[in-house]
């Protein structure tokens, strides 16, 4: 143990006496470390971290997929058919986000919150601070209302009452009694405020619940120990044929589907998560590979200090564990300075990631993240020294006093040759690095070029929900928006001011259509409408070209005829070569035990994307008057949106005063830029493209300390040789020749590596690119490209100091 520290001791004080060695390995250590550390928390709390909620692995969301949607949802009849006759699962139950009014105690507010079918607490098994949950016999209309309220509402709205249990909570005018607390176990869902039974919502009792085929409500389901998925899939396809032939029409076309829970919350982007994971692992091997060169430059200074040590006798063991002990040292101590940058990357990644994305937010260095520091301290260590302790473990005396007397012995040419390896595996790592940068940077820029169908600039917007015994019918509240929006629209700034009940990339709301006169589709093969309730100056204020026909008017109200506006890609592939004002559309109604209903065309307006810009299969869309709604009395809410002559947020003060004008106890919600709501929808995306760009940043620069290291420690074993070329008349131009053509071999060997690495690991990468190709050649080139060049500049500045040389001093030397 004595012998130990004194042995580390001796290794410190080393260190010390070469600060600039030392700070400079430090530093690139720290900064592979720390970049491996915060990534390595990134994907653990959002990919790895098990849910917040006990034997989490046993749960599972349920989708009724059809050939449109992998992720449909489900419809109420059949969950309760599917509930009734399982044998896989401990229990089921539905949920339907939606939003209330809360008003009482304070402000009125707007709050987010789910309708949860009488088990849902059960499945999830969540916790409660205060209170109790409520169950299936409360999931019903005709019991008193009740509510669970979320933590965070608890605390911001209540002040953390403890005598909130019992009290009445007026929510959308309505009385509900508070019964229970929960902690917010679900943040991986968003923050979700409070919990309503479904059974005693609004929608209850209506065709959303009662009838089949209206798919609105996601379904989670807990599996019973020891029962797998393959077994509780095979168990629900026997009750799904059984209700397609007893419903051929509104079953057969979907099917079921049984995600883990986990899965269907992380969504789509863990394979943007993982890429991040190695492009980060490529930054540390870079990182190991450069401390490995220098801790061999470090070691080419020792030799005559190792050759001595190993003439008296040290063991080559003992010799590999000396040059080990530095690599050792410095790794631990940047890990310590890696710890500490990866607070500022976590914190950096959440500013960068909107709050709405699932788990970012929760992410933290954890005991989990510390281990792994403390393991990745270790194998960087090991990568970083284990080569030059090997290379120079073995010198013996009289080797050491030739080099010393001539720089061309045999071992300098092996040294010279490991880190020559180590900058072609740096070069091949950086241009990966560099080639995926680049197809990301493209593809997001390809992304950012869709046309979306509207503008999206200078635009502001703000959700309403009417509640209460003023707007109780569907002319009560059109009356209301309809002096909302004239007001508005006769504010200093405001070019025009419009409705929508589905605005783009805040929700879906689909149906299913049929063109009047012409065969109904088979089941399974109905087109969706993306449909959406507006005004008559909606198209206006969001810079949507009526292509034919007319926009609405006042003149289509709840008694006129029922119109639509059909999207452009409609009037494409239902009305080829025809004119499709007049024409009518239809739902189907029926199939639900309602009537079909005719809508007619009025007119045509161009495509815009609705569900995300990087999806290449937008649905058709159809836009309804809104006094027009086909469920009257649901539809109470709306987003305004205002298009500004200048700046957005500066109507944020007038439209708030227009409102409490109207009336004083209603709350706005969600008010923001329409742009900034545009750019939440490239969030990953973005996130992806400058995670990995300044990984690849990193890794360039570090490549080109690298290759300068190595030619740099060439000219200084060449330098005789250089000396006698200029004595006997070599010119400047021969010698930068000389010099940076063996740096530009180097980078060339790395380059073919890279490269054809890369275009082998394209497949990984695709499924995350817009409009660009794995293999484009553009981002190839252009990343090649910035890698000669950067590596030109580190094969020069050795060059040009071998320029410099003084013949007649090299050659006393």
């Amino acid at each position: 143990m004595r012998s130990l520290v004194s042995h580390l001791r001796y290794t410190i004080r080393r260190l010390v006496k070469s600060p600039g060695f030392t700070i400079t390995a430090v530093l690139i250590l720290g900064f592979g470390i720390g970049a491996n550390t915060a990534i390595f928390s990134l994907v653990e709390g959002v990919l790895l971290k098990p849910l917040p909620y006990p034997h989490s692995e046993r749960l599972v969301e349920l989708f009724e997929p059809s050939s449109n949607s992998p992720w449909f949802a489900f419809d109420y009849p059949d969950f309760e058919d599917y509930r009734e006759n399982q044998h896989s699962f401990d229990s089921l139950a539905l949920f339907f986000e939606d939003g209330f009014n809360v008003s009482g105690r304070n402000e009125p507010e707007r709050v987010s919150g789910w309708y949860v079918s009488g088990d849902f607490f059960r499945v999830l098994g969540r916790p409660f601070l205060l209170g109790r949950p409520f169950g299936r016999d409360e999931d019903r209309p005709d019991v008193r209302p009740v509510v669970v309220i979320s933590e965070h509402l608890w605390k911001t709205r209540f002040g953390a009452d403890p005598n909130l249990i019992g009290a009445n909570l007026a929510l959308d005018g309505k009385e509900f009694q508070v019964i229970g607390v929960t902690p917010p176990q679900a943040n991986e869902e968003g923050i979700v405020d409070l919990f309503v039974p479904l059974g005693q919502s609004k929608y209850f009792g209506t065709f959303v619940t009662t009838q089949r085929g209206s798919h609105n409500f996601g379904c989670v389901g807990r599996l019973r120990n020891g029962t797998t998925l393959n077994q509780a899939q095979t168990d629900l396809e026997v009750i799904r044929k059984n209700l397609a032939d007893r419903y051929p029409v509104t079953n057969s076309p979907f099917g079921i589907r049984i995600v883990p829970y986990l899965d269907s919350v992380i969504g789509d982007y863990s394979s943007t998560l993982w890429l991040i994971e190695g492009a980060v692992a490529c930054l540390l091997l870079i990182t190991c590979a450069n401390v490995a060169n220098l801790l061999l430059a470090r070691t080419r200074e020792r030799r005559r200090e190792i050759s001595i040590r190993a003439a008296i006798g040290a063991s080559r063991i003992r010799i590999t564990a000396q040059i080990l002990a530095e690599s050792f040292v410095l790794a631990v101590v940047g890990s310590l300075v890696g710890v500490v940058l990866s607070y500022s990357a976590l914190g950096a990644i959440k500013a960068l990631t909107p709050s709405n994305i699932a788990r970012f937010q929760e992410m933290h260095i954890d005991a989990g993240a510390l281990f792994f520091v403390l393991v990745i301290t270790v194998l960087t260590a090991l990568l970083s020294g284990l080569f030059p302790a090997l290379a120079n473990s073995k010198r013996d005396l009289a080797t050491a006093l030739n080099q010393d007397g001539d720089r061309g012995g045999t071992m300098g040419r092996e040294q010279h040759r490991g880190q020559t390896i180590l900058v072609v595996a740096q070069v091949a790592l950086t241009s990966i690095l560099l080639i995926g940068a680049g197809l990301l940077v493209r593809s997001f820029q390809a992304l950012q070029s869709v046309p979306l169908g509207f503008d999206a600039r200078h635009v502001l917007t703000a959700d309403l929900y009417l509640t209460g015994n003023r707007y109780k019918t569907q002319a009560e509240r059109q009356l209301f928006f309809d002096k909302l929006l004239d007001q508005l629209e006769h504010l200093p700034g405001v070019s025009a001011a419009g409705l929508n009940t589905n605005l783009p990339f805040r929700r879906d709301m689909i149906n299913s259509f049929g063109v009047a006169g012409q065969p109904d589709p088979e089941p399974g093969q109905w087109p969706d409408l993306e449909w959406q309730l507006i005004s008559p100056g909606y198209f206006k204020a969001v810079g949507i070209p009526i292509l034919r026909g007319r926009a609405f008017t006042d003149q289509d109200s709840a008694e006129s005829q029922k119109v639509i506006i059909i999207s452009e890609s409609i009037a494409k592939r239902f009305f080829p070569g025809q004119d499709p004002i007049g024409k009518r559309l239809h739902d189907f109604g029926d199939l639900a035990g309602e009537t079909r209903t005719f809508y007619t065309i009025v007119g045509v307006v161009r495509d815009a994307r609705h569900r995300s810009p990087d999806v290449q299969e937008q649905r058709f869309q159809g836009y309804y008057p809104y006094p027009q709604s086909s469920a009257p009395d649901l539809i109470n809410w709306g987003t305004v949106v205002i298009r500004t002559e200048g700046d957005p947020h500066s109507l944020i003060t007038p439209l708030n005063k227009s409102i409490t004008d109207f009336d004083p106890t209603l709350p706005i919600s969600n008010v923001a830029a329409f742009d900034d709501l545009v750019a939440k929808a490239f969030a990953t995306k973005r996130l992806a493209a400058i995670i990995v760009g300044l990984f690849s940043g990193a890794a360039l620069f570090l490549a080109a300390v690298g290759l300068y290291a190595v030619l740099s420690y060439s000219v200084g074993q060449r330098r005789r040789e250089i000396g006698v070329r200029i004595a006997l008349g070599a010119q400047l131009t021969s010698i930068l020749r000389l010099v940076v053509t063996q740096g530009l071999k180097v980078v060339g060997v790395g380059l073919v590596i890279g490269i054809t690495t890369a275009l082998e690991l394209s497949h990984t990468i695709v499924g995350m690119l817009y409009g660009v190709s794995a293999n484009d050649f553009v981002s190839i080139g252009v990343s090649v490209l910035i890698l000669c060049v950067v590596a030109l500049i580190a094969c020069l500045l050795p060059a040009l100091r071998a320029t410099r040389i003084d013949p007649l001093t090299a050659l006393r030397e």
